[in-house]
């Protein structure tokens, strides 16, 4: 029987001398190198296997799923959820847009339909299950949900905000969870994304500036985030207290 954590190669003879020496004269163990020619094979041969079967060994789902419901350690009453708009790829035959002219096109949509489905794949597993119910039971209970738009060819500021009617995210891309319909003309019904958004009352937003936000997650400002261009979504809340904004 094979010991543990052993591997048994048949190879031509002398092209395991030359192994040998080999990796004698670079100072390294025949475990180092194999591991690392396993590791070269499966990811030339099929990187996106490769990355699945190493998360699927080293647990990394359950380990996601700790993380998500443990993220939230402060209230979501009042919580947004901010983007920040570059420039995106349209259908043949339109050009494409900056982030000023997403917005309009989602303006366009909403004017026509009443609503329309906003998409993005910008967090790389969408919106943790446990932060896309509470949105949702918010959404129910009456409250306002946002989403704050910082369109990326302007000044850093969040210029525009809409009202939220849904939220639905999955780890893959998936088409429109609605009315396909009513995403614009520029993106298409067959779009696929990560996180979709059912939005209305897009408009103009001068009242929350990036100057009050924080992240939820760690209280860190918004602001720098932007600034280094190192963030384009995320839930953040306003510092700024009612009293303050009577005032």
């Amino acid at each position: 029987m094979a010991r543990a954590g052993y591997l048994s190669i048949q190879a031509d003879e002398t092209l395991k001398t030359i192994f040998d020496e080999f990796t004698q004269i670079k100072g390294i163990t025949k475990s180092t190198a194999l591991n690392q020619m396993l590791e070269t094979f499966m990811l030339a041969t099929d990187e996106e296997l490769y990355i699945e079967l190493k998360k699927k060994a080293c647990n990394v789902e359950y380990v996601k799923e700790i993380l998500e419901n443990a993220e939230d350690t402060v209230s979501m009453k009042d919580e947004f959820i901010i983007m920040k708009l570059g420039e995106s790829e349209t259908l043949p035959g339109y050009f494409d847009l900056s982030g000023k002219g997403v917005i309009d096109a989602y303006i366009c949509a909403i004017v026509k339909h009443g609503y329309t489905w906003f998409s993005t794949s910008a967090l790389y597993w969408g919106i943790a299950a446990k932060k896309v119910k509470s949105f949702n039971a918010r959404i129910k209970r009456g409250e306002t949900v946002q989403i704050l738009f910082v369109p990326g060819d302007d000044d850093n500021e969040v210029r525009y905000s809409a009202v939220i009617q849904e939220v639905s995210s999955s780890r893959n891309e998936t088409l429109c969870p609605g009315n396909a319909a009513t995403i614009p003309v520029e993106f298409g019904q067959n779009e696929t994304a990560k996180i979709w958004l059912k939005i209305t009352n897009l408009q103009s937003e001068s009242d929350i500036s990036v100057d009050n936000l924080k992240f939820s997650k760690d209280d860190s400002p918004v602001k720098s985030a932007l600034t280094g261009s190192q963030f384009h979504f995320g839930y953040v809340y306003s510092s700024e207290t009612k009293s303050e904004k009577v005032s």
